[in-house]
């Protein structure tokens, strides 16, 4: 892995862990990962489903919503961002990518809804914290968030 960054004292985004770093984080105290790549991106060592045997085989939570070229939208944005939410609570999540451009955007999100955010200041609340997006990555956010408004 290269990019390991804790948003909040439970919510971590990453790239993509291999089964090693599942089992590291599960020693860390996380309860739940977040999937949120495609079957067939590039530098992916386990397939979607593979991840998810992983993870529950180390007695993790799993949730996947794979994003990908489209608007971010519901129903799985507020699904993610719900089970985040709910496993947050318990104990630490982490949330991953390929790289962790689109982890960011899913969990700046999740921040925006849980602090009542509004999206005008969204992404500069959400830079505070670390989360830092691309352009096109923050214009999608940003969509979402007035669509939700």
């Amino acid at each position: 892995m290269n990019l390991e960054r804790p948003i909040t004292d439970r919510i971590t985004i990453a790239d993509q862990p291999e089964e090693a770093d599942l089992a590291r984080f599960r020693d860390d105290g996380y309860g739940a990962v977040v999937n949120l790549r495609q079957d067939g991106e590039p530098e992916q060592p386990m397939d979607i489903a593979a991840e998810g045997r992983e993870a529950a085989g180390l007695g993790m939570a799993y949730h996947h919503y794979a994003v990908g070229q489209p608007p971010l939208a519901d129903p799985g944005v507020a699904e993610a961002c719900d089970f985040i939410d709910r496993e947050s609570a318990k104990g630490k999540v982490l949330v991953h990518c390929r790289k962790g451009a689109r982890a960011a955007a899913i969990v700046l999100i999740q921040q925006a809804r849980a602090h009542g955010w509004k999206p005008d200041e969204a992404v500069a609340k959400g830079r505070a914290i670390g989360i830092e997006l691309e352009p096109p990555l923050r214009a999608k956010v940003e969509q979402y968030l007035n669509a939700q408004a």
